[in-house]
């Protein structure tokens, strides 16, 4: 069931240029939060801004019972909320959404592509993945445009897991678009004998995923989940602000809501144009 929590606000903090995280304590929350999913935050106690503003959950701590969410500060709503101070309680509506779906095969290499802002919800995808199977069963491919743009490096590496970065000018890593980097290893990815299976998960801007999506169809992955960024309003399916096109039969489609039905989908059930 979904419900409010009327959660704390435990620390404020600027990672990066541009972005802010904020820490919240939400028992209910951090014990049934699953990567993938996110939060409907109202940001005000005022009905000014009017909706409340979705989030990805970028990390938990069950034990602490807190949350994290990790956003680039745009636009007024944003701006507000990086200024709630600690101690303040903000209402919260989650965890929503359709999270993603790892399976349980012990010998599939997880693939994470990560673009820009994208890499949220992956970082609590990254944790969960390293628990559950291991930091050698994960590659992360991590890009953004500049270097003050690029977010996460350092917690991935301290998972343990093999990261590749790369940034759009040139300014770390290598000079390339995430796509073509993880397109550049792939193949050597898909001969390795010790891996039964590749899992591929992504978020980040729509032409991103589409190329995403291109690239492991080509490939023959199976598995190649997206999380969708489409705009949304209410979170509950309610206002329809937020639909994609899917898939139904080999010519027909339907819509999908993102915000209940997603945000996370199969590659292959999405159309694109």
């Amino acid at each position: 069931m979904k419900r409010v929590y009327e959660c704390e606000v435990v620390s404020q903090t600027k990672p990066a240029p541009g972005f802010a995280q904020t820490v919240l304590q939400g028992p209910e929350i951090a014990q049934s939060g699953m990567p993938g999913q996110f939060v409907n935050v109202r940001i005000t106690k005022t009905t000014d801004p009017l909706l409340r503003r979705p989030f990805s959950i970028h990390t938990v701590d069950p034990d602490q019972g807190t949350f994290t969410i990790l956003y680039v500060i745009r636009g007024r709503g944003t701006e507000l909320l990086a200024r709630v101070p600690p101690g303040d309680k903000l209402s919260i509506l989650g965890p929503l959404g359709r999270p993603f779906v790892v399976g349980n095969s012990r010998r599939a290499l997880h693939v994470l592509v990560a673009g820009g802002c994208g890499v949220v919800p992956l970082r609590f995808l990254c944790e969960s993945l390293c628990l559950q199977f291991g930091p050698e069963r994960v590659i992360a491919f991590v890009g953004a445009q500049t270097k003050d743009e690029l977010l996460c490096e350092d917690e991935f590496r301290k998972l343990g897991v093999d990261i590749e970065v790369c940034t759009n000018d040139g300014s770390h890593g290598t000079q390339a678009l995430v796509t073509q980097l993880f397109s550049g290893r792939l193949q050597k990815l898909l001969r390795a004998e010790y891996f039964s299976s590749l899992r591929v998960y992504a978020c980040g801007p729509r032409e991103m995923l589409k190329e995403v999506a291109r690239i492991c169809t080509e490939a023959g992955i199976k598995s190649c989940q997206l999380s969708l960024e489409n705009v949304m309003a209410c979170g509950l399916g309610v206002c329809l602000g937020c639909v994609q096109k899917i898939k139904d039969g080999q010519e027909d489609w339907h819509y999908e809501r993102v915000c209940t039905e997603g945000p996370v989908f199969e590659a292959r059930e999405i159309v694109w144009d």
